[in-house]
């Protein structure tokens, strides 16, 4: 008598081993392109806060707002978002806005339906910190509001009013 020893696995654990590899795929490729879309909506909380100060810089100096080229503000190339500004590149006013508007449309993440627009403003020169912004979408750039909170504001005020913007209240629930 022979006794052959049989090497391999059998069909019935090979086929545990691709169930496995499937559930591990299910949850981890949503979480993937999730933080894609937080990796590329990230780069406009870095940009709006240069933009704030140097408004600041340039309204201590000249007790006005300027366009993107008096106060020496190069919006980041960028193949996402198109950065624009209220005021003309050359231009003073008594207020501002910037704006950073998403290119491609559609949706960001399964959270952020057409969030298609950041904005900070400044709306009185005797204030130091931005007095408007709107968070185009939360979920994916939740920092947005701290980086706006500069100079004298505490900050509180800054997330209160980035809050108003994008926040809408839930009714109560119904007996």
């Amino acid at each position: 008598m022979s006794t052959q020893l049989k090497k391999g696995f059998t069909l019935i654990e090979l086929m545990v081993v691709i169930v496995i590899i499937g559930i591990l795929a299910a949850i981890a490729i949503p979480k993937l392109f999730g933080m894609t879309a937080k990796v590329k909506a990230s780069e406009v909380g870095p940009a709006s806060g240069t933009w704030v100060k140097l408004q600041q810089a340039y309204v201590m100096e000249k007790e006005k707002f300027g366009g993107f080229k008096l106060i020496a503000y190069k919006a980041p190339s960028s193949s996402l978002f198109d950065y624009g500004a209220e005021l003309a590149d050359d231009a003073e006013d008594t207020k501002d806005t910037w704006t950073a508007k998403f290119k491609i449309t559609g949706d960001l993440t399964s959270d952020c339906k057409n969030a298609a627009e950041w904005n900070v403003g400044f709306t009185d020169i005797g204030d130091t910190g931005p007095q408007e912004a709107k968070n185009g979408c939360p979920e994916l750039t939740p920092n947005f509001c701290k980086v706006l909170a500069t100079g004298e504001t505490d900050g509180a005020d800054m997330n209160s009013a980035c809050k108003k913007a994008t926040t809408t209240p839930t009714p109560p629930p119904t007996p």
